[in-house]
């Protein structure tokens, strides 16, 4: 009775211990143990003469996986249930395989082998996972320490995969005393000592570093918005209580000027606070982009980054996987953008480029567009448009990162911004998608990595959600609540020198995965070659 219920029992284990360690639950310290029952379903088939053991250990492992997946993730079946259920079915799958290249590589070259390659594998897994189009790193281990940015401040050298692998490395260690003591061996001082000073070194660095840390750079007074107007019935076209586009642009400048001075150099409004379709080309054909300016105006010292929906026209001949085609337009691109209107009032677009897959992006377009044009999708080849460089608005006298929504759970994509001039990170997202749950405060709380990994503050304006100031070492300033309408002003040290990881990005994942592939290379030979 007991093996049989051992597999599913350490299933179980592993998904609690993880939901109750992710953000924002407070026992963050269970991630340093939540890979502990994984292993140790692995452990238990590789000594078992059970039929189809291999088979067996993968399935209650993806089990596991996907629990944990929905008890911290189920919240995006509110924007997506689709997507939700893909989310849930492959990232739970990827993280299974990661295992399973683990199994395959212990039963080769032996457990020590197996468990020092498994690290490698799991760090380029969530590198891939960051950078290719099926791409969802909203679990990277890393991201669990969000609510305690002052335990990690050396993720200015090394992001969030720095505390994957310590999260790792302390579930091997454990994992090895937790089997020692299983098969009645006494655990070595030395073991022990080691995983001490591997939980406290760190740690201990990390709080010299925070308590030591001076904000650096100019001050910025900035004003941010959360109008909260309800996305399902209010903010866009269509929708039961819709409000039209002047009225919530009224309601903008309302809520700014509530808190504005003469001295307020910057202002911060949501994404898509302008759901009207701009046409780039002719920005100031519109009446709410006038209605913008005449704002702008009342306020010259003032520069304003916003959220808009715009398009461009390319006409007889598509020029992008993403181009969308009508009769009477042509080919043309939807783009998520942040509009930024500086000193000299001239409209700059930057399109979101970090899509959501499948609610905004098709992964890998040249492969799966013949699939869409079969589908009746309003004329949609694709999903939104995006762009390929990293664009920074200059404001007076200091550099603007627009990030929008999902691309705030990027350490390297926004370290580029920086890296290209940004001295400060203003994020812009609509997190009312997801309803009073932990979506919204998880993507708030990940915030404060990218602060501490860039050094650079963050000022926030979601149209609900959670809406704040961010400093440089991760401590939250200022913050609103969710579904309250309000604004806040705030000052911000616009810095312009540049961490390590800015500099060089997620190396730690680059190097994992060529790692990752030379291991899994030699145990396959190993195995041929016996």
């Amino acid at each position: 009775m007991r093996n049989k219920l051992f597999a599913p029992a350490m299933a179980a284990l592993s998904a609690v211990l993880f939901w109750l360690a992710w953000p924002t639950h407070p026992l963050t310290p269970l991630l340093f143990v939540f890979f502990v029952p994984v292993l140790a379903i692995e452990d238990h088939y590789a000594e078992s003469d059970t039929k189809r053991a291999g088979l067996k250990s993968f399935l209650w492992i993806y089990l596991a996986f996907l629990l944990g997946n929905l008890l911290t993730t189920w919240w995006v079946a509110y924007a997506t249930l689709g997507g939700a259920i893909a989310m849930l079915i492959f990232n739970s799958l990827f993280m299974a395989l990661v295992v399973q290249c683990y199994r395959f590589t212990k039963k080769r070259l032996g457990e020590k082998q197996g468990l020092i390659a498994l690290v490698f594998y799991w760090l380029g897994f969530e590198y891939l996972h960051l950078n290719w189009e099926l791409s969802w790193p909203w679990l990277t281990l890393g991201n669990g320490f969000a609510m305690h940015p002052a335990w990690v401040q050396w993720y200015e050298y090394t992001g969030a995969l720095g505390g994957s692998l310590w999260i790792l490395l302390i579930n091997i260690f454990v994992y090895r005393m937790y089997k020692r003591r299983r098969d009645g061996s006494a655990i070595p001082r030395q073991t022990m000592l080691a995983c001490a000073l591997l939980v406290l070194a760190p740690l201990g660095l990390s709080f010299t570093m925070y308590l030591g840390y001076q904000e650096k750079g100019e001050p910025v007074n900035t004003v941010v918005i959360q109008p909260n107007i309800d996305p399902y019935t209010e903010k866009f076209v269509g929708t039961e209580k819709f409000i039209p586009f002047k009225e919530q642009i009224r309601r903008f400048i309302k809520l700014s000027e509530e808190k504005m001075t003469d001295s307020t150099l910057f202002v911060l409004w949501p994404e898509t606070a302008i759901d009207k379709g701009i046409n780039e080309s002719q920005p100031l054909a519109y009446s709410e982009i006038q209605q913008i300016l005449a704002f702008k105006r009342r306020h010259p010292n003032m520069s304003l980054l916003t959220g808009v929906t715009s398009h461009i026209i390319y006409g007889k001949k598509p020029k992008s996987t993403t181009s969308r085609f009508q009769k009477k337009v042509g080919y043309y691109d939807v783009f998520n953008t942040g509009l930024f209107i500086g000193p000299d009032e001239k409209p700059i677009f930057y399109h979101k480029s970090k899509l959501v897959p499948g609610a905004e992006s098709v992964p890998f377009p040249k492969v799966l567009g013949w699939i869409l044009k079969s589908i009746d999708l309003g004329g949609t080849l694709g999903g939104y448009g995006k762009q390929d460089e990293r664009t920074v608005f200059e404001g007076a006298q200091f550099g603007i990162a627009p990030s929008i929504c999902y691309e705030s759970i990027y350490g390297d994509f926004t370290g580029r911004f920086v890296d290209n001039g940004a001295q400060m990170i203003c994020i812009i997202t609509n997190d009312a998608w997801w309803r009073n749950t932990d979506g919204h405060r998880q993507h708030f709380q990940y915030a404060r990595l990218r602060a501490v990994e860039t050094r650079r503050p963050v000022a926030r304006s979601a149209n609900t959600g959670i809406s704040g100031f961010i400093d440089q070492r991760g401590d939250v300033l200022q913050r609103s609540e969710f579904w309250t309408q309000t604004s806040m002003a705030g000052t911000v040290m616009a810095s312009s020198e540049k961490t390590y990881y800015v500099k060089h990005g997620d190396i730690l994942g680059r190097i994992a995965a060529g790692f990752a592939l030379l291991m899994l290379l030699f145990a396959f030979v190993r195995k041929k070659t016996l």
